[in-house]
């Protein structure tokens, strides 16, 4: 039998009214095989329509024996391997840049086995879907590449940061 919205006690519906998807909570709920959704998402923050979102899992664990795991929000890949973290942050410090670059290498650090070449590890992108503005200059998507200075180019990694 499907519940009425007068079954539900009054404050759960306050409690599921103040839901919005920067919320950790409710973001991993609506995402979690949400293949369809996660695409959607991608797919507007990259500007693609042929992106093909193939696999999403939320709240994936990576322990570290070395030192600090990490509980990556989304995880998703794509047709062509590349993969997506996908953070929500409603505090700026939570989404501060030595954080992308340990979940970056952290996320590097899962794919490749031993004696593997370097080039088999995949493309990578680190998104922090924050509440603020990260920057502060107005744009609503920041992205973060790593360049030889001195040259002017691509360092060419793989590894790329996005803040929404």
């Amino acid at each position: 039998m499907r519940m009425m919205k007068k079954d539900v006690p009054a404050e759960y519906r306050a409690l599921i009214q103040r839901f919005r998807l920067i919320d950790d909570t409710f973001f991993n709920v609506c995402f979690d095989n949400y293949i369809e959704g996660m695409q959607l998402l991608l797919r507007l923050f990259f500007g693609r329509d042929d992106l093909v979102v193939r696999h999403v899992v939320t709240q994936q664990s990576a322990d570290n024996l070395y030192g600090r795991g990490v509980r990556f929000d989304v995880l998703a890949e794509d047709s062509e391997g590349r993969l997506y973290d996908c953070e929500v942050q409603r505090a700026n410090e939570g989404a501060a840049p030595r954080r992308a670059r340990y979940n970056s290498s952290m996320m590097d650090s899962r794919e490749l086995a031993k004696g593997a070449e370097f080039s088999g590890l995949p493309e990578t992108w680190v998104i922090f879907i924050t509440e603020n503005d990260m920057y502060g200059e107005g744009f609503p998507l920041y992205h973060v590449e790593r360049i030889v200075q001195e040259i002017r180019r691509p360092f060419g990694d793989g590894a790329h940061i996005l803040y929404v």
